[in-house]
């Protein structure tokens, strides 16, 4: 398996899972992944409809229990 395969399956794990996203101009991002990709790149499920986070802006995700 090569290093790119386990990054991916490390971001799988995520998937479904609610978390809050901390981002680089100091928000945050709350709800359910519903899509992620080898580039950070998520779509959250919320409160608000769906929203798109560019990995780049991505400080931290954090699983929220």
């Amino acid at each position: 398996m090569s290093d790119r395969d386990q990054v991916n399956k490390l971001f799988r794990q995520f998937k479904n899972k609610n978390v809050v996203v901390e981002l680089r101009d100091n928000n945050q991002a709350e709800g359910k992944i519903i899509a992620i990709d080898n580039y950070l790149n998520i779509v959250l499920e919320n409160d608000n409809g769906i929203e798109t986070l560019k990995g780049g802006n991505i400080v931290y995700v954090s699983l929220n229990e």
